[in-house]
């Protein structure tokens, strides 16, 4: 990346803890790239902005909170930046909010960790306010993660690979807007969701970790 020019990211990891939703990995997954941000690709640990549902963390990671992260970062971006979102937690299918898609096929979104989701409409929202010459990178480590931004077209994921679209692969962060809505109608528990991660050696120590996330903080700059 051209020196001089900002590095500015926005990095989400959302456990779910004590609903029946719950992940494992998804904290460690942002912590890791933060880690990997900072140490290879040269970004300010000031000008990395880290929102997760641990314990204690200074801003939760709720619908209100990512808009206005990345609101935030690409606010503050200009011709030549580099822009970074990632995000580690589940992903579901809605209805369509609109027929862009056509009447059959259902919007992408995000589920922060109060529910309040964030859809391919609010991304391609987002996305259409970075400045020309600045560029903007997704990633996200849930399901249905391949149309994350409306109508873009450079997206790699299994909602756009029709070989990724068995059922085994929708399962590992995937959460039906069912569940989404019976959620916000009650917090009764029920049979937990089954997260698909990677267990790795991490300094010494054994960490649930999302597939993706894994793979992508362990790449080398050649």
């Amino acid at each position: 990346m051209e020196a001089g020019k900002k590095r500015l990211a926005t990095l989400v990891g959302c456990n779910y803890a004590h609903t029946r939703h719950e992940l494992n990995g998804c904290i460690n997954d942002v912590h890791a790239m933060r880690d990997v941000l900072v140490s290879r690709f040269g970004f300010a640990p000031g000008d990395v902005a880290l929102l997760t549902d641990a314990p204690g963390s200074a801003v939760l990671p709720t619908g209100a909170n990512i808009r206005g992260a990345l609101a935030a970062m690409i606010g503050r971006a200009e011709p030549g930046d580099v822009l970074f979102f990632h995000y580690s937690g589940h992903g579901t299918l809605i209805p369509p909010v609109r027929p862009h898609h056509g009447w059959h096929k259902p919007d992408e979104a995000i589920v922060p960790c109060d529910f309040n989701l964030i859809t391919d409409l609010d991304f391609r929202q987002l996305v259409d306010r970075v400045p020309r010459g600045a560029s903007f990178t997704m990633v996200s480590d849930s399901c249905h993660s391949g149309g994350l931004i409306d109508k873009e077209k450079e997206q790699i994921g299994p909602s756009t690979v029709a070989a990724c679209s068995s059922a085994a692969v929708r399962k590992a962060r995937a959460m039906p807007f069912e569940s989404v809505l019976s959620h916000l109608a009650s917090l009764s528990a029920s049979t937990p969701f089954t997260s698909a991660t990677t267990w790795w050696s991490c300094l010494g120590q054994r960490r649930a970790r999302g597939s993706l996330t894994a793979a992508s903080t362990r790449c080398r700059i050649r």
